[in-house]
């Protein structure tokens, strides 16, 4: 701060993640974003919880402090699906773990309020303001908690996708602080049009009339009291996201304004940015796991309209899916041929899933649809396969480019609509294993989940294999299942590890579901209800037989055997036990 002559940020971003100048640490991107802004700007990591003289070093901020938990939620991030505190950290130097706080967002909040009290204005966001901002289940204190905005001391939060809303709000009280005589004269919270910005969550008495066209969602108090209650203000609040929502805890009112989601030339403009894609020099030379993964790997686009009902991606980024230009990808490609790290090959270029590239909506406006795909594909959904296709060539033909890989998810009900990316994918993009996310095979688990038929998943593989075969090449699809969502009994594992056999299969990872704040299986869990239909659901909450779903998929480790026997014999399956563990 001192070399770039300025005693004081305008804005302070606190985060929970290591500082990487990389667009996939949000607090960096967010600075980089505001930096080319004109805003000055500073960035804590990890700042002592117990020490708020961590954060008055900076100075005062001028127009806001901004908290984030990081490109994790915390509660995800320490612990296991099975609560146990996690051993290490993808996201800390040298992948300790014990960096981030619990609750990190909370946390922060509170350490901010402490170092500068009442003079700053304190903005909650990141993926742990989206998921939390109703009132929502917390698994790992098994109750349902208030909206977050009621716990964190922030004075509001802003959720989704934050570069276009962050921008707006600093505009905004940088031309309202120039006018003033002086700071302290003229708080910020009175900005005129600060509470319209599109992104803003805030609180106000319950007793002040709502503003026309406001969705009300039942109160928490509803919420707490009635599984039927949960189950319909999530689905109300899953069908009306491009609307301004309220709901009621106590004597306030929380009141969530539309995201600011941003559109394919802000993407651009963001992603054009002069990120290093190094570490600070704070670390000394300490891996950052998490770091080594996306390095040198591309954010082809944001958002996701499978809706799937375990992800958060929908309730974070949304189901719109906005893609950069090619001219703005190959441009990123060609940085990174550059860089004197690289060495040649780009891990993945791709979103949430990677061939929803170039997909758009013909219809042109919001809909109350929670997905374009479940339980039927929508009529105005054009797929982009051709434009993801055409994205892949070329930006293979960028000097310096020797290999690019596709390592994020692929739709493979999608994919298979254009049997020359299925080539491409196995002939050029597969590093002699292609991960995809079928999640589960046994139709109504596949129901529940809001996923495709279990079939999609055969034809897939069948394709794949075809392909690779008459390349003459030793190529393998490697599945990534979830063990105990929504919906899953044993016996519907011990059917699942049947299919892999069949077609065999290995799995390399394996994943209990983890019921995350803001997703429709999560509210699953915590009610018994699917929240589409107010239907009943199966939820498994023993952690053995958690535990057990999981080696039955693993059963090919031969450290999993005791249990898969266990298993099959709580099934009355035990004839199957020489058939999947079979060597």
């Amino acid at each position: 701060m001192r070399s770039l002559g300025f005693d004081r940020p305008d804005i302070l971003l606190v985060t929970a993640d290591p500082l990487v100048d990389h667009p996939a640490f949000p607090a960096n991107l967010l600075a980089r974003v505001l930096q080319a802004e004109g805003f000055r700007v500073a960035l804590a990591s990890r700042p002592n919880p117990e020490d708020p003289e961590s954060l008055r070093g900076y100075g005062l901020p001028r127009l806001f402090a901004g908290v984030t938990s990081g490109a994790l939620d915390s509660m995800v991030a320490n612990y296991t699906a099975l609560k146990r505190r996690r051993s290490d950290d993808a996201y800390s130097p040298g992948g300790r773990a014990g960096g981030r706080p619990d609750r990190a967002l909370t946390v922060y909040c509170n350490l901010v309020r402490r170092a500068f009290g009442k003079q700053v204005l304190v903005v909650a966001g990141g993926l742990e303001l989206s998921l939390r901002r109703f009132a929502h289940y917390d698994y790992w204190s098994d109750s349902v908690r208030r909206p977050i905005l009621m716990d964190c001391g922030a004075d509001v939060g802003i959720h989704g996708q934050g570069e276009i809303a962050v921008v707006r709000l600093a505009r905004l009280l940088d031309r309202w602080l120039r006018d003033a005589p002086d700071d302290a004269a003229r708080p910020v919270s009175t900005a005129p049009g600060l509470f319209e910005l599109p992104g803003l969550v805030f609180r106000q008495p319950a007793s002040r009339p709502l503003p026309d066209g406001v969705v009300s969602l039942p109160s928490h108090e509803e919420v707490v009291a009635d599984p039927v209650a949960h189950a319909r203000a999530y689905a109300l609040a899953e069908r009306s996201r491009s609307r301004r929502l309220a709901q009621r805890c106590g004597g306030m009112m929380v009141l969530v304004n539309p995201p600011a989601d941003p559109e394919p030339h802000e993407l651009d403009q963001v992603f054009s940015l002069p990120f290093s894609r190094d570490p600070y020099p704070d670390y000394r030379g300490a891996p950052i796991p998490a770091l080594e993964q996306v390095r040198f790997s591309v954010t082809s686009h944001r958002g996701c309209f499978g809706g799937c009902a375990f992800c958060a991606i929908s309730a974070h980024q949304g189901k719109r899916v906005c893609s950069r230009s090619q001219a703005s990808v190959l441009a990123e490609v060609e940085r990174i041929a550059a860089h004197p790290q690289f060495g040649g090959t780009i891990p993945d270029i791709g979103g949430p899933t990677a061939n929803m590239y170039g997909s758009t909506c013909t219809s042109g406006k919001p809909c109350d649809r929670v997905s374009c795909l479940w339980p039927s594909r929508c009529r105005h959904l054009a797929s982009g396969q051709r434009a993801y296709a055409e994205l892949l060539s070329r930006a293979s033909r960028v000097p310096g480019i020797r290999h690019l890989f596709v390592t994020t998810g692929i739709r493979m009900d999608l994919v298979l609509e254009d049997e020359g990316l299925v080539e491409q994918l196995a002939l050029c993009h597969t590093s002699g294993h292609l991960k995809v996310a079928p999640e589960h095979v046994v139709e109504h688990v596949l129901k529940a989940m809001r996923k495709p038929s279990g079939k999609d998943f055969a034809r897939f593989l069948e394709k794949h294999r075809e392909v690779s075969r008459k390349a003459g090449r030793n190529q393998y699809v490697l599945p990534y299942l979830m063990a105990a969502h929504p919906g899953c009994r044993l016996e519907d594992m011990v059917e699942t590890a049947l299919f892999l056999q069949r077609h065999r299969l290995v799995v390399e990872q394996c994943q209990i579901f983890t019921p995350t704040p803001g997703t429709a299986a999560t509210v699953m869990y915590a009610t018994g209800l699917n929240p589409a239909t107010l239907e009943p659901v199966f939820v498994e909450k023993d952690p053995e037989r958690k535990r057990l779903q999981k080696a039955l998929l693993l059963c090919h480790l031969p450290e999993n055997g005791p249990d898969v026997r266990k298993a099959l014999r709580l099934c009355g399956r035990e004839e199957l036990s020489s058939v999947l563990l079979r060597r």
